[in-house]
């Protein structure tokens, strides 16, 4: 949520700039606290779906005693749990992503409920060859709008401004595979948190010498 917070924030502001309605002296340092509230949102991002994988994979083991009971399925019970919770939680997330980014990035929030509506309506056949098609066309999809087709404006030197209106980013989401800079991105994260609340306490607290 915060992350779409400061987006609206950006997308306000951009808007007031564009009109002259507001000048961009002393910006900078808002810039880089959002810059650094941004930075880590891809590590978390992945780590919670982690956890919904984890979450859903629990909820399904016990139902391989059931299973086992009545005498299904023909493939081990464990490998259908792990790749059921898999796709399962990429379904959650969309899902997910799709409520948060509904109303700032509606065009955006609609390539999420896609990916979240079909993959709920694939995973119960079972059939995994669908559900590895599924896959890679979400996969494809989602790179193709939400980075391959940006990058191609940009490399025709044209600005976010200048992109039709259907397509919509969700912010930076950069993916690092240095786990030094993402733990640094949340050292600075919590740091520049920190600042902030210390700054608006300091503001809130009325001078002990009156």
């Amino acid at each position: 949520v915060q992350p779409v917070l400061i987006v609206r924030d950006q997308d306000f502001r951009s808007k007031l700039l564009q009109q002259s309605y507001m000048e961009r002296n002393n910006l900078a340092p808002l810039e880089e606290y959002e810059r650094k509230i941004m930075a880590p949102r891809p590590a978390i991002s992945l780590f919670a779906i982690l956890l919904i994988f984890a979450a859903l994979a629990c909820i399904f083991y016990p139902l391989c005693d059931i299973l086992n009971v009545i005498g299904l399925p023909s493939a081990p019970c464990l490998l259908i749990v792990t790749f059921g919770a898999f796709f399962s939680a990429i379904c959650v997330a969309s899902f997910w992503m799709f409520v948060v980014w509904a109303c700032t990035r509606p065009w955006a929030a609609l390539v999420f409920l896609g990916i979240s509506v079909t993959g709920n309506m694939l995973i119960p056949t079972g059939d995994p060859l669908l559900l590895f098609l599924w896959l890679l066309i979400s996969l494809g999809g989602g790179l193709g709008y939400f980075f391959w087709i940006p990058e191609m404006y940009r490399g025709q030197g044209q600005g976010v401004d200048d992109r039709p209106p259907w397509l919509q980013d969700v912010g930076n989401f950069d993916v690092s595979a240095d786990w030094r800079g993402v733990l640094q991105s949340l050292r600075e994260k919590a740091d520049a948190e920190t600042d902030r609340l210390l700054e608006q306490e300091s503001l809130a607290t009325p001078d002990k010498q009156r």
